[in-house]
């Protein structure tokens, strides 16, 4: 069995069919998504169907999504977020909304865990250092514990037993080559965003997860940018959410 990892599509249909095509060449059978289907890009109703569309996927809720369908309020988005969520509220059927509002927040197998912020603040939670990880470990069970939301590929790791007050996790950028989840040790793993990458690499993130081998690999898939960017101009979407895509930001 394979799995297919990724989050925060973020409603960019031009990077989720270029991941979706990457996990057919290499033969994926199940698939693991972080959440946040809409938001920031012009495709929220053809990625929701899209994943709607796939076998054997577990999925849950991103913050964005959960703002789409009045489980979060306003609030905690910037202006240009809102101006993108009211978009997509519009291209939306009844059918993508009532998918999105029965998305669990919190998604535990025998195989993995799966959040899009935090084990422990599901929806709001940015996870980016070693104390939050540390913070966090006595909210899951199950590793690795998949997370998204910081758009940023990253690992954190830990001995289980330790304590918790110990020295910090080993922390560090994943890299394209397997990874092998040592035995007695516990993993949190960000695969990336898929639409809207922010660690400088514009290419759409995603990863292969083989629970039997205990292996994680992460990739970048190129997709066309510009033709995003010119489908996010014609739904008059914010243009700083256009030019962040081509640099990764």
């Amino acid at each position: 069995m394979l799995y297919g990892v990724f989050s925060d599509v973020h409603a960019n249909y031009e990077a989720l069919k270029a991941v979706l095509a990457f996990f057919r060449r290499n033969k994926v059978s199940h698939f693991i998504c972080g959440g946040d289907l809409a938001g920031y890009g012009p495709q929220p109703a053809e990625c929701v169907r899209a994943v709607m569309e796939l076998p054997d996927t577990a999925v849950v809720l991103g913050n964005h999504d959960a703002a789409l369908v009045g489980r979060m309020e306003l609030r905690w988005f910037n202006n240009n977020a809102v101006k993108a969520l009211e978009f997509a509220r519009k291209c939306l059927s009844g059918a993508e909304l009532a998918y999105l509002a029965a998305l669990p927040e919190t998604v535990k197998t025998d195989d993995f865990t799966l959040v899009h912020g935090s084990p422990r603040k599901p929806l709001t939670e940015y996870l980016l250092s070693e104390t939050q990880f540390l913070e966090n470990l006595p909210h899951w069970e199950t590793s690795p514990c998949f997370i998204g939301h910081t758009h940023m590929p990253v690992y954190f790791r830990i001995c289980a037993g330790a304590k918790e007050d110990g020295s910090a996790p080993e922390t560090d950028f994943l890299v394209p080559m397997a990874r092998m989840m040592l035995s007695g040790m516990r993993y949190m793993l960000n695969p990336g965003a898929v639409g809207q990458p922010r660690d400088g690499n514009p290419r759409a993130s995603c990863g292969l997860y083989d629970p039997e081998k205990k292996t994680f690999e992460l990739f970048r898939v190129d997709y066309d940018v510009s033709k995003t960017q010119e489908l996010m101009a014609a739904a008059g979407l914010p243009r700083i959410l256009m030019e962040r895509l081509a640099l990764g930001l």
